[in-house]
């Protein structure tokens, strides 16, 4: 009877000691990046891919983008209320450079105990850093980052 009672006993601490599996799946949405989009600056909602864009990011190493494209994806600094980026487009053979800084406010979010926290940011707003030599205009469609599905910012050019 000892025995018995000794295996119900180990077998009811085995069940009671078990965690809940702390795996986070791989479609977690983390902390989002700023999508920009880019628009002839005559036809305003004609998407208009940037001829050869190269996108550095200041203080970051390696080139983000290096290609034809209508659409980035830039990755924000999550310990710092901004980040500058240069964007260089090359039309008709000459490379025009202009410089962004997006200033926000990032805020932490917790996900769960395997994935950890995520951050979204807040209060998006820009300045350049030089006159505008590609780029028409630059637009705000969102203030708020919280995911990757939307247009963040239209740049006209």
């Amino acid at each position: 009877m000892k025995k018995l009672l000794t295996l119900i006993a180990v077998a009811l601490l085995s069940l009671t000691a078990c965690e809940p599996d702390d795996i986070c799946l791989e479609d977690t949405p983390g902390t989002p990046k700023l999508i920009v989009v880019f628009y002839g600056k005559n036809q305003t909602d004609t998407k208009k891919s940037v001829t050869d864009l190269q996108v550095k990011g200041m203080d970051m190493e390696g080139t983000l983008y290096n290609a034809t494209t209508d659409s980035i994806a830039l990755p924000l600094k999550t310990l710092a209320g901004s980040t500058s980026f240069t964007l260089t487009a090359t039309q008709n053979g000459n490379a025009a450079e202009d410089i962004i800084t997006f200033n926000y406010d990032p805020e932490d979010q917790f996900i769960s105990r395997a994935c950890g926290y995520k951050t979204v940011f807040t209060n998006l707003t820009f300045s350049t850093g030089n006159t505008l030599n590609f780029i028409s205009t630059i637009e705000i469609l969102t203030n708020s980052i919280s995911d990757n599905n939307n247009t963040h910012v239209k740049i006209l050019h």
